[in-house]
């Protein structure tokens, strides 16, 4: 089965948008370093799940992601999420060397850290692809 979270940042790092927003490198796998305080986005696979046929295996993998967006201040913090969220909603196609039968905004929520002090808005994605 491929492993899709490269791809996920990949792909967003291909965005001049995005890219701006978290100067060229700021998205990270499971956490923000500790100290970073610059906008930054963090996925996380929350679920994943097998897709089968009758006939077997239809070699579909079938993911929800949650993609945290992270800065100092709410407006910020929104805005990075909706230039990951037009990056992201409706993809199809490569993504790195994964191909993605399609991308669907499933849910959201916003919330602030008192340890931390950042702002977060979070969405998760349901996300179809070839793992084979």
């Amino acid at each position: 089965m491929k492993d899709i979270r490269p791809a996920i940042r990949t792909y967003l790092l291909g965005d001049a948008i995005v890219s701006g927003l978290v100067g060229g490198e700021r998205v990270h796998h499971m956490r923000v370093p500790q100290g970073q305080v610059e906008p930054s986005v963090v996925y996380n696979k929350i679920s994943e799940l097998g897709d089968y046929s009758m006939d077997g295996d239809t070699h579909l993998g079938h993911i929800r992601m949650q993609l945290d967006s992270w800065a100092q201040n709410a407006d910020a913090a929104a805005e990075l999420a909706n230039a990951v969220h037009d990056r992201l909603s409706g993809a199809v196609g490569l993504m790195d060397t994964v191909n993605v039968r399609g991308v669907f905004l499933e849910s959201g929520r916003e919330d602030y850290d008192e340890v931390t002090q950042m702002f977060r808005s979070s969405r998760d994605y349901m996300i179809w692809y070839d793992a084979s």
